[in-house]
C-alpha cells in the first residue's frame, strides 16, 4: 500500500480516453491527424516504447498481486478490477507477442514523428493512440480501416507500417491497461488507508492527516481518500465529536459532489478495462491479411496485375516485401518502385508467361532491368550473388571433405602421431591393420561430419516457399490433375484397401478437375494370363464402377459449354504382362516406372492403347497437365491437391526446357512435399518404430522446414510420391532410361525432370514397425542405387548436374556405412590399433 500512494511516484497518468467518435467524425479526424503529422527516417537513438512496455508490464503485475491479494482475503473490489483479474493471463503474455511481432530491428525501419507529444515514436503508434483514444479502446476492424483510408488520403503508410500496426494496437491498450491498473490499485489503497485512520480516528492528529492528503494529492486520489472517510464517520452539520470529524468537515465541506462523481468514473474505467481485455482478443483473431490489404495503397497499386492478383497470400507478401527492401535500398517510395514494376509487366513478352510475373523482375533474371527502369545502372549485387551461387556446391562439399579428412585423423590416433601406443611412422614396417582402419574409418566419420553440415544449414537457411497460385474456387479446368496410385492387383481384399484409399483421397480433396485412378498391373507369371487375372480384374472393375455410381462427376463450366459428357471421377488403368528378359517372366514392363512412364505418354500424346480398354473406367480427361503420384499407404491430407497444383501452376515454377528439348533448365518438372510419420497405432507401436520412425504426427504450429537441398542449390530430391508435370516428364524422360536396367528410378527422374521440395506441404506416410520390413526396403533401395552406378560413369549420356551426381554417388556411399562401420568397429577391438573408446564413439556419432 504504501508503494503504490508514494509521492515519489507522480500523479497518476489519465487513461488513453478522449471524446467518442462515430464513423464520419473518425474518418475527419483521420484527415486532420494526418495533415498534422511530420515523420522523418528514424536517426540515431530515436525513442522507443520497448522500456515503457516493461515498465507498463511490471506495474501491471504489481496492481495484479495486491488487487489479488484484497479479493483473496474477502474485500470487495471494483468491477473493473475483476476484469483486470480474472483475464491478466492474457495481459501478461503481451510483452513476448509484442517482442515476436516487433522486433528491435523491424522497429528501427518505421518512420517516426518529429512534433511532440510522441516525437521520436513511430509515426504508427500516433495513429494507434489516436484510434484507442477516440474508440475507448474498442476494436472494430471497419472503424479502423475507415480510420486508416481517411488518413492516407494524405500521407500514405508504407507496408512495414500497415504491418506494425496490429502490434502496436496491443501496445497502446497495454499502456492504457497500465494506467487503468495503477489507478485501481491506488485508489484502493487509498481506500484502506482511509479505513485505518478512521478506524484510528482518535489518536489521528490533524496534523498527520494534513500530510497524508498533502501526498496523496500528489498521486491524484486525494478524492478517493475524502469520499471513503466521508462514508466512515458520521458526517453531519452539527459539531464533530471529535478532532477526525472536524478536520474531515474543513478538507471536505460538500461531500455529494465525490458521491455523484464516483460511480460514473468507475463505470467508465469498467468499460475502458472491459473493452482493452476485449480487444487484445479481437486484434489475435482479427483478419490482419484482409484488413492490410484493403488499406495498403501498394497492395491496391500491384492488384493491377493479373498474376498478382491470382497469387495466394504469402506469395504476394513475398512481392510487397521485395518491393519494401528494393525501396529502401534504393531511397525512393514504395509506389514509386511499384509503378515501375507495373510499366515492365505491361511491356513484357506475351510468349513468355513468367516474365508476367512481379517475383521475376524483384528476384529473377529481370531484376537488372527493374534496376535500370528505376534511374540506376543496374544491380551492383548482381556479380556477387552469382558467385555465390556458382560456389555453393564446391563449398558443401569441400567442407565435407575437410571435416570428414579431420574426424577419420582424429579417430585414428594420427593427430599426436601414436595410436593406441602403436608406432605409425617407421618407414619400414607396413602396418596393415593401420591401413585398413583408415580405410574402414571414412564410413563412419563422413557419415557424422554430413549430419552436422546439414544440421546447421538446416538451422540457419531460411526454408524455401515456392510462390503458389490461390485457386479460392478450385482447381481450374486448364490446371486439371489425375491422382494415380501404382499398385498391383494380388487379391480382392487388397482391391479393397486399394480402392477405400482412392476414396480417402477424393472425399478429402474434392476437386471437380481432378480423377483418381487405380494404375495397376497383374502378380509376375511364368504366362500371359493366369487363371485369377479375370477375377481379379472383374471385381476391381465392379469396386470402381460403384464408386462413379456413388460419386458422380460434376459438371464444370468448361464441359458444359463444350457440350460434352464429363469423364467419371474414378478409373482403373490397367496394363497386360510382357516377357521380360532379364527376369525370365511374363511382369508388367518396367514395374511402377513403366506404369507411370506409359501413363504420361498416354496424357502427353492422347493414346493410351498400353492400357486396356474398360469403357469409361479408363476414359482420361484430355489435356491433363498434371499427374500426382501416391504409394499405396500414403495419406493425401485435405487441402493439399490444391495447394500442389496451386504450386505448379505459378509461372516462376512451370518448367522450362533447353534447347533441345530435353532436360528442364528451370523451374519443376516434380513437386515433391514433406513426408511425415502418422501417430502410431497400437499395433504398430514397436520399439523399432519409436526408435526409427522420428517425430510423428503433423505439428499444427509449424509450418515448412529446412531441406537442405533447395535451400541451398534450389533443387530437392523425388522420393517416388509427388505432383508430376506431364509435358516435362515426357519431354526429359520419354525413352531415354535404359529398359531392364534402372530399378532406383525416382533420384534419376527428379535429376532430368528438376525437382522442387515443397516442405511447407506434408503427405502422410507410415515407417516399418519392424526391423525384418525396414531390412527389406533398404535392400531394395540399395540395389536399385548401384544400378544407378553405369550412369554416374557416363554423365555425358544424361548431361547431369554435378549436385544430382553427387546425390547418386552420396547414396552409394551412404549404403556402405553399416557394413563398413561393423568392420572397422571389429577390427578396432581386435586389433587395438585405434583406442576401442574412440571407435566406438565414432560409430554411434554416424
Amino acid at each position: 500500500m504504501r508503494a503504490l500512494l508514494s509521492a515519489d511516484r507522480g500523479a497518476l497518468e489519465d487513461p488513453i480516453r478522449g471524446e467518442i467518435f462515430g464513423p464520419e467524425r473518425l474518418q475527419q479526424h483521420g484527415h486532420a491527424l494526418a495533415n498534422a503529422h511530420r515523420a522523418s527516417p528514424r536517426r540515431g537513438r530515436a525513442a522507443s516504447f520497448f522500456p515503457r512496455l516493461r515498465s507498463n508490464v511490471r506495474v501491471l503485475r504489481e496492481a495484479h498481486h495486491y488487487l489479488g491479494s484484497h479479493a483473496a482475503t474477502g474485500y470487495d473490489i471494483s468491477p473493473a478490477a475483476e476484469w483486470l483479474l480474472d483475464n491478466f493471463h492474457l495481459i501478461d503474455a503481451q510483452l513476448k507477442e509484442v517482442q515476436d511481432g516487433l522486433p528491435r530491428r523491424f522497429f528501427r525501419t518505421l518512420p517516426v514523428l518529429v512534433d511532440e507529444p510522441l516525437a521520436g515514436l513511430p509515426r504508427i503508434y500516433g495513429i494507434a493512440w489516436a484510434f484507442v483514444a477516440h474508440t475507448d479502446g474498442a476494436f472494430d476492424d471497419g472503424l479502423l480501416a475507415l480510420f486508416l483510408s481517411a488518413y492516407q488520403k494524405t500521407q500514405t503508410l508504407s507496408l512495414s507500417e500497415n504491418w506494425a500496426l496490429p502490434t502496436t494496437l496491443r501496445v497502446v491498450l497495454v499502456e492504457n491497461l497500465r494506467r487503468l491498473a495503477e489507478r485501481l490499485a491506488t485508489q484502493k489503497a487509498a481506500q484502506e488507508l482511509a479505513n485505518l485512520c478512521c478506524d484510528r480516528s482518535t489518536s489521528v492528529s490533524p496534523a498527520q492527516l494534513d500530510e497524508l492528503l498533502s501526498e496523496l494529492t500528489q498521486r491524484g486520489v486525494s478524492s478517493t481518500f475524502l469520499a471513503q472517510m466521508a462514508q466512515r464517520l458520521p458526517y453531519q452539520q452539527a459539531p464533530a465529536s471529535n478532532s477526525c470529524q472536524q478536520w474531515l468537515q474543513r478538507a471536505l465541506p460538500v461531500p455529494q459532489v465525490l458521491a455523484l462523481q464516483q460511480p460514473g468514473d468507475q463505470a467508465a474505467d469498467n468499460l475502458s478495462v472491459s473493452n482493452a481485455v476485449n480487444s487484445l482478443r479481437a486484434i489475435a483473431d482479427a483478419d490482419w491479411q484482409e484488413l492490410i490489404g484493403r488499406n495498403s495503397e501498394l497492395m491496391h497499386l500491384m492488384l493491377a496485375s493479373v498474376v498478382f492478383a491470382a497469387e495466394d497470400s504469402g506469395t504476394r507478401d513475398q512481392t510487397l516485401h521485395a518491393i519494401e527492401q528494393l525501396a529502401r535500398r534504393l531511397s525512393q517510395s514504395e509506389l514509386a518502385v511499384a509503378a515501375a514494376l507495373l510499366v515492365l509487366l505491361r511491356t513484357a513478352r506475351t510468349d513468355d508467361a513468367i516474365e508476367a510475373t512481379p517475383l521475376y523482375w524483384l528476384h529473377g533474371e529481370g531484376r537488372a532491368e527493374l534496376f535500370r527502369a528505376l534511374g540506376r545502372d543496374g544491380d551492383p549485387r548482381r556479380h556477387l550473388r552469382f558467385i555465390a551461387r556458382s560456389c555453393a556446391f564446391p563449398v558443401y562439399l569441400g567442407t565435407w571433405l575437410l571435416g570428414t579428412a579431420a574426424l577419420a585423423a582424429v579417430a585414428l590416433g594420427l593427430v599426436g602421431g601414436n595410436s593406441a601406443g602403436h608406432p605409425t611412422s617407421d618407414p619400414g614396417v607396413l602396418h596393415w591393420p593401420l591401413l585398413l582402419c583408415a580405410m574402414l574409418v571414412v564410413a563412419p566419420a563422413s557419415e557424422a561430419v554430413l549430419a552436422v553440415i546439414n544440421r546447421l544449414i538446416s538451422e540457419s537457411a531460411t526454408p524455401t516457399h515456392l510462390p503458389r497460385m490461390e485457386f479460392a474456387q478450385g482447381i481450374p479446368g486448364e490446371h486439371r490433375v489425375l491422382v494415380v496410385i501404382p499398385s498391383m492387383l494380388t487379391s480382392n481384399q487388397t482391391t479393397d484397401e486399394l480402392v477405400r484409399r482412392l476414396l480417402l483421397h477424393a472425399l478429402a480433396n474434392a476437386e471437380s478437375n481432378a480423377q483418381f485412378a487405380l494404375l495397376t498391373d497383374l502378380m509376375d507369371a511364368d504366362a500371359a494370363h493366369a487363371p485369377s487375372d479375370d477375377t481379379l480384374l472383374i471385381h476391381a472393375m465392379a469396386q470402381i464402377r460403384a464408386l462413379n455410381a456413388r460419386y458422380p462427376p460434376g459438371q464444370s463450366s468448361t464441359a458444359a459449354s463444350a457440350g460434352h459428357r464429363r469423364a467419371p471421377r474414378f478409373l482403373l488403368l490397367h496394363r497386360r504382362r510382357q516377357f521380360s528378359v532379364s527376369e525370365q517372366r511374363w511382369i508388367g514392363w518396367e514395374r511402377k516406372r513403366g506404369k507411370l512412364q506409359l501413363l504420361v505418354a498416354a496424357l502427353a500424346e492422347g493414346v493410351a492403347s498400353e492400357f486396356l480398354d474398360l469403357g469409361e473406367l479408363s476414359e482420361l480427361t484430355p489435356d491433363t497437365p498434371y499427374v500426382l503420384t501416391l504409394d499405396s499407404d500414403t495419406q493425401l491430407p485435405p487441402g493439399r491437391l490444391r495447394e500442389l497444383v496451386g504450386i505448379a501452376a505459378h509461372p516462376c515454377n512451370m518448367p522450362r526446357l533447353d534447347a533441345n528439348g530435353r532436360r528442364v533448365t528451370s523451374g519443376y518438372g516434380i513437386l515433391q512435399p514433406r513426408i511425415v510419420t502418422p501417430l502410431p497405432t497400437e499395433n504398430i507401436g514397436t520399439p523399432f518404430h519409436w526408435l526409427f520412425a522420428g517425430q510423428c504426427g503433423i505439428d499444427p504450429y509449424s509450418a515448412s522446414s529446412s531441406e537442405v537441398y533447395q535451400d541451398l542449390f534450389k533443387e530437392g530430391t523425388f522420393t517416388g510420391k509427388g505432383l508430376l508435370n506431364v509435358r516435362a516428364m515426357h519431354a526429359a524422360l520419354g525413352d531415354r532410361i535404359p529398359e531392364a536396367q534402372v530399378l532406383s528410378h525416382d533420384l534419376l527422374e527428379g535429376a532430368l525432370a528438376r525437382c522442387a521440395a515443397v516442405t511447407d506441404i506434408t503427405l502422410i506416410e507410415d515407417s516399418p514397425s519392424h526391423a525384418d520390413v525396414a531390412a527389406a526396403r533398404v535392400h531394395r533401395w540399395t540395389r536399385g542405387d548401384w544400378q544407378l552406378l553405369p550412369l554416374l560413369l557416363s554423365p555425358s549420356k544424361f548431361a547431369l548436374r554435378a549436385i544430382n551426381r553427387w546425390k547418386m554417388l552420396d547414396n552409394l556411399r551412404r549404403s556402405l556405412v553399416a557394413p563398413m562401420s561393423l568392420a572397422f568397429l571389429l577390427l578396432a577391438l581386435a586389433s587395438g590399433v585405434v583406442a576401442p573408446g574412440a571407435a566406438l564413439a565414432l560409430v554411434l556419432a554416424a
